[in-house]
């Protein structure tokens, strides 16, 4: 698993460095833990216990304590399909293909994590809690393998939960809280991975497990000036991973990604994301090299074209401050960019708009709708279009994702024009299980290589 740290504002660099304790082993991010008999006080934070029975082979108990609430509820990433029995893979007109919101219970081998009813919206379970007499409240429910998001509603009186605001497990806190306290974004999700169990058929995802001991990267939060961010005003976050053994010393510098989110906040990719484990577990295993990656709140710029006011942010603040502050190469080549969602449509913004900023972009789901479309051929000049031949270029998603028109349309574009690019589609839906397959495939297939352009 990688250790985390924060940066406050200093006089000077207006960052310093706080560093906070690594968590438990079987952490999505945060500290939820094996069920091992201990005879010590219970902690509150997920049990994940191995049954060997059932459909999955594993369970997961969460708790939370609130002696004064009358009714808790628990909302997680665990509604269910197999693509291969739905009434197609994909389809191409923009409608949403029908889910069938299996529940854990009934989980089989080739099911995967899809929302129910199938949508860019977090539509996933709500269950109630069972309060004990000690004010705590529980729910248990078998889990496949893999990294799983849920929140909590407490008292929560809208049955659609949508005017009601979810908090994540104050057992198990997103890494940038300590003792209640938070620096930069509130995300109010928590985590918990569940390994495989190959009786059972589940898939082995130990790549976005927690890693091992002495192969652990650091996350930090930072405050970086902004003379543009009007929230917060003249400064901005990001949230940043350095590598196991970050060395400022050492003769070359780190490669760079830079790494966008779909809800604009710097912590999504590290929290829900599992970005921290998936570059740990990646680089240990040899497949990408040691990296710095910056998790940027693309949010609270001034509302402009194409997203050219973040754009400047990022070209002409962002990209100096990092390389004003972490060891990594100032050439474009050793420089990659990536994004899901809103996020994807940043990326697209500076691949068409900045080309020479970045060698390599990863473009997951892009959105059909928002401040930036993608351009028509006919719109480029012969000078973007031999700037495109020469990075490298990603675009992925879902096979189930609705939009998956849309993103199969930025690969026939780019082709169209005689542009190499790695065509990165899963089986998934409009989440982050198939952000985090495209993550990987876009860090081990596509960013930093050497351009295949003639």
């Amino acid at each position: 698993m990688f250790r985390h740290a924060h940066h406050r504002k200093a006089p000077a660099l207006r960052t310093a460095i706080t560093v906070a304790l690594a968590l438990l082993l079987t952490t999505g991010g945060s500290g939820a833990q094996a069920d091992r008999g201990s005879g010590s006080a219970p902690s509150l934070a997920p049990q994940v216990l191995r049954t060997g029975s059932g459909s999955t082979g594993y369970r997961v108990t969460f708790r939370f304590r609130d002696t004064d609430a009358t009714h808790v509820q628990i909302k997680g990433e665990w509604y269910f399909g197999n693509p291969y029995d739905l009434s197609a893979l994909t389809t191409d007109d923009g409608s949403a293909l029908e889910t069938p919101g299996t529940p854990p219970t009934s989980w089989r081998p080739g099911d995967i994590p899809l929302p129910y009813p199938n949508s860019p919206a977090a539509n996933w379970p709500v269950a109630d809690m069972k309060k004990g007499r000690d004010g705590v409240w529980s729910y248990t429910t078998p889990l496949p393998s893999g990294l799983f998001t849920y929140s909590f509603y407490v008292d929560c009186a809208d049955p659609t939960q949508a005017t009601c605001t979810p908090v994540s497990d104050p057992a198990n806190p997103p890494w940038n809280e300590t003792n209640g306290k938070v620096s930069g974004t509130v995300e109010r999700t928590s985590q918990v991975y569940v390994p495989s169990d190959p009786s059972s058929g589940t898939v082995d995802h130990a790549w976005q497990g927690p890693s091992r001991r002495g192969q652990q990267g650091r996350l930090a939060h930072v405050t970086y000036p902004a003379p543009t961010s009007l929230t917060p005003p003249g400064e901005n976050y990001l949230s940043v991973y350095t590598p196991p053994d970050y060395d400022p010393g050492r003769a070359k510098p780190y490669p760079t990604l830079y790494l966008f989110s779909g809800d604009a906040t710097e912590m999504d990719w590290s929290t829900q994301g599992g970005a921290g484990h998936i570059l740990d577990n990646l680089i240990a295993t040899g497949q990408i090299p040691p990296m710095v990656v910056v998790m940027p709140n693309t949010g609270g710029f001034p509302d402009s074209a194409d997203y050219a006011s973040f754009d400047q942010n990022l070209t002409d603040t962002l990209i100096p401050y990092v390389e004003s502050h972490y060891h990594v190469s100032a050439a474009a080549s050793s420089r990659a960019t990536a994004g899901l969602g809103y996020g994807a449509s940043l990326t697209n913004s500076l691949l068409f708009g900045h080309t020479t900023e970045f060698g390599s972009y990863g473009v997951f789901s892009p959105g059909r709708r928002g401040a930036y479309t993608l351009p028509a051929a006919s719109a480029l000049t012969d000078a973007q279009i031999d700037a495109l031949g020469q990075a490298r270029i990603y675009v992925g998603g879902g096979w189930q994702d609705p939009s998956h028109d849309y993103h199969a349309g930025e690969v026939a574009l780019l082709t169209g024009i005689g542009v190499p690019a790695t065509p990165g589609f899963v089986n998934g839906g409009h989440n982050w299980f198939t952000w985090r397959l495209n993550l990987r495939d876009f860090l081990t297939q596509t960013a930093f290589f050497p351009s295949v352009a003639g």
